[in-house]
C-alpha cells in the first residue's frame, strides 16, 4: 500500500513538474516573440503591471527599447536564492514601492552579441497562473 502512494506521490510530483516546464517555455518562447515585435507593446503585456505608475512603465518602455530586437542565445529558468539584489523593493523620492506579483524564479536571458550582454528577470504566475516578469508598483 505505501509502495503504491509513493508511486502514486512521485507521478504527480513530476506531472507538476512537467506542466510547470512547459508553461516556462511557453512563457520563454512569448518572451522571444514579444522582443522581435516592432514596437514595445507585446513586451509590456507579458510584465505584470497592475498598480504601477506611469513613471514606471516610461522607464519600463526606455529599458526595453534597448533590448528589443537584440539576437537572444538562450533563455534559462533558475530559483530564487534569497541574495538582497533578488529584492524587488525600494524607495524613491519617500514613496515606498513593492513587487506587482511575489517573485517565485529568475529569468535568465543570454543575448547572443559580442559582449555576451545578458538581462535577468523576477518572474511569478498571476491569479490567472500565467506567467509575467515582475514590476513595482506604489506600496
Amino acid at each position: 500500500m505505501l509502495r503504491i502512494f509513493v508511486s502514486c506521490a512521485l507521478l504527480v510530483l513530476s506531472a507538476c513538474s512537467t506542466q510547470q516546464s512547459a508553461e516556462l517555455e511557453a512563457f520563454a518562447r512569448a518572451f522571444t516573440e514579444a522582443n522581435q515585435a516592432t514596437g514595445v507593446e507585446a513586451m509590456l503585456a507579458i510584465y505584470a503591471l497592475e498598480g504601477t505608475t506611469e513613471n514606471t512603465k516610461n522607464l519600463l518602455k526606455n529599458a526595453i527599447l534597448y533590448e528589443l530586437g537584440l539576437p537572444i542565445q538562450s533563455i534559462s529558468f533558475e530559483p530564487l536564492t534569497g541574495l538582497p539584489e533578488e529584492s524587488i523593493e525600494y524607495t524613491h523620492q519617500d514613496v515606498d514601492y513593492i513587487a506587482t506579483l511575489e517573485p517565485s524564479m529568475r529569468m535568465r536571458v543570454r543575448y547572443a552579441t559580442e559582449d555576451r550582454f545578458e538581462s535577468l528577470y523576477s518572474i511569478a504566475q498571476n491569479n490567472a497562473g500565467e506567467w509575467r516578469i515582475v514590476s513595482t508598483r506604489p506600496k
